[in-house]
Formats: structure tokens, C-alpha cells, sequence
């Protein structure tokens, strides 16, 4: 759908930034008053009380009434005998009682549920800011207004944390729900899409294993997580801070950094390392002719390792490469002996001789594919840095992270798996004869 078609989305040139709190909050009521389903979800949630909520729904022929309101001033709310003060922000709610904000005035509160003698006042944020105490100064202004004391009065409130991602996992599970049934509702759909569009991270990340279609997205959101959870454990391992690529430092000296990504095509999640990306890395493996695993085991499965040969020229940064096959080759490059001679610091007097060098081992047309002649000869540099490296992946089954990851709560099980695979690289990869 266009996205100027979103009923919560105003068609305006300008930037409405500021106005977005105001837009998420009324967006959120509409959708309580226009899908039922959802608003229960949402009271139950809020109202943790079976006895009371029961009270309030149970009896069919019972006059029960609920009213959602924005932008109302606590000097308008009339009595009630039970009060929800509802935090709903990225930032997690801080303790309520502990507030000092003791402002007397006529605050206006985000949003405001009347259920008979019940009310829910909701704070809404955009981003991460703690609105704990704003939330507590409009509750202690509600009383105020009806000559009380909060003080005299905690029993009757109850502060409850929904934040913006519990919220969310409840829109989307009912909006799955309503979809499957076949009554979709607009409201809550382009509510779900006004959300994702400011901040997608609110929305709940599926369990691999309950995705109906193959979405990299989605599985790639969930081996992030896990990543995240594996380094969160192990302080030796940080997570790599690229936007372009999902990775970890890694602990030996032929290899910087252990990647990860997802196939577009199958979701199958491919692992890749790039030993002796530079000189300093290659002396690590070309002490003796590099040996490497055909297979890495990770738990009680084997997978198939892959490679490939990768020779990188550097400047100040990446400059070209090739990336070859054994079939690229008519004798042997990768040697001890031509790391040793080869590698490393070539000024422009001796380009020809590592020209000459890549003529007599490869075979197919190598200049073409790296743009030798405008990248390197027809450039102004006056040296560059090659690195005989390598690319060595393993690609792991999109059913094999199915079975792993069922529970959206629990990311455990994968993070786990992610931890051995990591293991796996560094101990199983390169046999310590070949490294040392």
C-alpha cells in the first residue's frame, strides 16, 4: 500500500517530527475504540487483576462503560475509586513513588481510559526518555484536584510499565490473529506500519521458527539478537560496530573479525572469516603451507567449510581484489616462499614483477576483474599493499535455526549456538601444527 495512503500518516511536505508523540498517541486510541479485540488484549494487560477485570467484563447484561480520550487536563477527570498509571516509552519505567516532581497545576495527560470507576492515564514518549515523573506529577495533580493527598492514597494507584515494545508485541500478535481469521483491521494494521516507520526495533522479533515465509529480514533480526546475547556473556567478544555488515571481534591473529548474514534466497545463515586479510594476519598462517578444515563441527553436526582465495591491495583504505578458486590456478601462488617475497609494501617500480607473478599463476583474465590497469596503473599512487588472504564460510540451514529459536522471549537457544560456532572457528579452523 502507499504509505500517504496510512490513515495515521498526515500528507505534508514538512517534517512533523515534532509532532509525532501527539501522532503515535492518537493513532493508539483510535485503534482502542476501533478494534475490540486489541483493546482487550491491551485493558488485560494494564488491568494484571483477574478478580477486577472480571468485575468489570464478566457479566454479559452488565453496564459496563469505557471511554478513550486524548490531551485531557487532570482538572477535568472526575472520581474514581482505582487508578492505572501507565508508563509507555522506549526508556523502562523507574519507581513511581520515588518521584519528586510536586508541580501544582492543570497538566494534560496523553491519554486518558475511563472504565466505570477505573482509570488508566497513559504518558506517551517517541523515543527513550524516562517520563516517570511527569507521569507521577499528573497523578499527584488528579488528586489534588479532588482534594486528596496522593500521599493518603497509594493504595489506589497501581504504576504499570507497557513501553512501546510490549505494546507492539500485542498489536502484532492480535493483528496476526485478526489476518488469519480473515478480519484484518485497517486501524491496527497502518497503526503497526506508523509505528515500524519511526522505530522498526519496537516491533517483536518472530521466532525464526514461526516464520510462515522465508523473510532474511526477520531472520537476520534474530541471529542480531543473538549475537548481541552471545557477546553480552562472553566480555572477551565484542560485537562489531559497522552498519553494513553483523559481526564479532575475533581472538586469533590470522583473523580480525567472524561475520554473519542471511541468504536472501533459502534464510540459510552463512558464517564467513577472512584469514590473512593482511600481511600481519598472513604471518600467522604461512609459517607452514595454511591447512585448513574441510569440516567444522558445531555441536553434534558437521558443516562443510568453503574456499576461496582473496587477494586485497590496500592504500589508506580498500583499493580492488580477486577472488579465485583452486580451478583459477595453473601452479601454486599461496607458498610460504611467495608470501615471504611477495606481500606486503610494493612501490611503483616493482608492480611489473607482481604483475608478472599473478600471470604465471592464474589463468583466467585477472587484470579484467580487479581493473588493473585504471585502479593501479593509471592511478596516481605511488605504492600499495597486497595480502594473499582467503574467505572460508560455512552456511548453517534455515531448518536448523527453525528448531533452535521457537520462543520470541527466549533467545537463548540460538545465542548459544552462535557461541559455538564462534568457538568452532577458533580452535577447529586452523590446526595448531599449520598456525604455529
Amino acid at each position: 500500500m502507499n504509505k500517504h495512503l496510512n490513515i495515521f500518516k498526515t500528507y505534508a511536505k514538512g517534517n512533523r517530527s515534532y509532532q509525532l508523540e501527539n501522532d503515535l498517541t492518537r493513532a493508539l486510541a483510535i485503534c482502542l475504540q476501533e478494534d475490540a479485540l486489541f483493546c482487550h488484549e491491551v485493558l488485560k494487560t494494564i488491568i494484571d487483576d483477574a478478580d477486577l477485570y472480571n468485575q468489570l467484563f464478566e457479566d454479559l447484561d452488565g453496564d459496563t462503560n469505557i471511554q478513550i480520550e486524548i490531551q485531557k487536563a487532570t482538572s477535568n477527570i472526575g472520581d474514581f475509586e482505582k487508578v492505572f498509571a501507565v508508563s509507555l516509552s522506549e526508556s523502562l519505567m523507574s519507581n513511581f513513588w520515588q518521584q519528586t516532581h510536586n508541580s501544582e497545576y492543570d497538566p494534560i495527560c496523553d491519554l486518558v481510559i475511563t472504565i466505570n470507576n477505573i482509570l488508566i492515564v497513559v504518558e506517551a514518549k517517541r523515543d527513550n526518555i524516562d517520563c516517570t515523573a511527569q507521569l507521577y506529577n499528573q497523578i499527584l495533580n488528579i488528586f489534588n484536584h479532588q482534594s486528596k493527598r496522593i500521599e493518603d492514597n497509594k493504595e489506589v494507584v497501581s504504576p504499570f510499565d507497557l513501553n512501546w515494545k510490549k505494546l507492539m508485541a500485542i498489536a502484532v500478535k492480535v493483528a496476526s490473529f485478526e489476518k488469519t481469521t480473515g478480519n484484518s483491521n485497517r486501524f491496527l494494521n497502518d497503526f503497526i506500519q506508523l509505528v515500524k516507520g519511526h522505530n522498526y526495533s519496537w516491533l517483536p522479533e518472530t521466532p525464526i521458527g514461526s516464520l510462515k515465509n522465508i523473510s532474511s529480514k526477520s531472520i537476520y533480526r534474530r541471529v542480531e539478537s543473538a549475537v548481541n546475547q552471545f557477546c553480552k556473556k562472553d566480555k572477551t567478544v565484542e560485537k562489531l560496530s559497522y552498519n553494513d555488515r553483523l559481526g564479532t571481534n575475533f581472538s586469533k591473529g590470522w583473523s580480525n573479525e567472524l561475520l554473519f548474514r542471511v541468504d536472501k534466497n533459502s534464510g540459510d545463515l552463512v558464517v564467513d572469516i577472512y584469514p590473512g586479510n593482511t600481511k600481519g594476519q598472513g604471518r600467522h598462517i604461512f609459517q607452514q603451507e595454511p591447512l585448513f578444515a574441510e569440516y567444522l563441527f558445531v555441536g553434534d553436526e558437521s558443516y562443510a567449510t568453503t574456499t576461496e582465495y582473496h587477494i586485497k591491495f590496500m592504500g589508506q583504505s580498500y583499493i580492488t581484489g580477486l577472488w579465485l578458486s583452486d580451478s583459477d590456478f595453473c601452479k601454486p601462488l599461496y607458498t610460504k616462499q611467495n608470501f615471504n617475497k611477495h606481500t606486503g609494501r610494493i612501490y611503483r617500480d616493482d608492480w611489473h614483477v607482481i604483475e608478472d607473478l599473478l600471470d604465471q599463476h592464474i589463468t583466467t583474465d585477472w587484470k579484467t576483474q580487479c581493473n588493473w590497469q585504471d585502479k593501479i596503473i593509471n592511478s596516481n599512487r605511488a605504492l600499495f599493499n597486497i595480502a594473499f588472504g582467503y574467505h572460508i564460510s560455512i552456511s548453517v540451514p534455515l531448518k536448523k535455526l527453525a528448531q533452535l529459536d521457537k520462543n520470541h522471549n527466549d533467545i537463548t537457544p540460538l545465542a548459544n549456538f552462535i557461541e559455538s560456532i564462534y568457538k568452532a572457528f577458533e580452535t577447529r579452523l586452523i590446526t595448531e601444527e599449520a598456525s604455529s
